[in-house]
């Protein structure tokens, strides 16, 4: 039944269509766009932003460009600097084992009995009596 509406359909059009409608009724082919754009040239996408617009490019351009060479700069003088708080520090690690080493070799030449011992050889006695420890 459906398929005899779907004949009876397309048969009662053909035969409504008169000669003269023939020539109003869009045909197959697609119908062209009455004006055509052509895509713009560079210099004239430009011509069409303002000055204010292009100045203010300009200006942010420069500004990131700024803070770039800005940021290398920053990054090189904390470089330099912690180089140079490395080099410190291994300095004052260097001092710190050279007084910790002069102590020791203090320690060592101090002892009651290297100095019994020097006195001895240069012919001195100790009198145990006067002798004191200081500290």
């Amino acid at each position: 039944m459906a398929e005899q509406k779907a004949q009876d359909a397309s048969y009662e059009m053909e035969e409504e269509v008169s000669p003269e409608q023939i020539d109003t009724q869009p045909s197959d082919t697609p119908s062209r766009p009455d004006v055509v754009t052509v895509p713009l040239s560079p210099s004239r996408k430009l011509e069409k932003i303002s000055r204010l617009e292009k100045a203010l490019v300009a200006f942010f351009l420069t500004a990131l460009v700024g803070l770039g060479l800005l940021t290398i700069s920053l990054r090189t003088s904390i470089s330099e600097v912690e180089q140079d708080v490395s080099s410190l520090q291994e300095n004052v690690n260097q001092g710190k084992a050279q007084v910790t080493r002069l102590q020791q070799e203090k320690n060592e030449l101090s002892k009651s009995e290297r100095i019994q011992e020097i006195a001895e050889d240069q012919g001195l006695s100790i009198d145990s009596e006067h002798l004191r420890k200081v500290k």
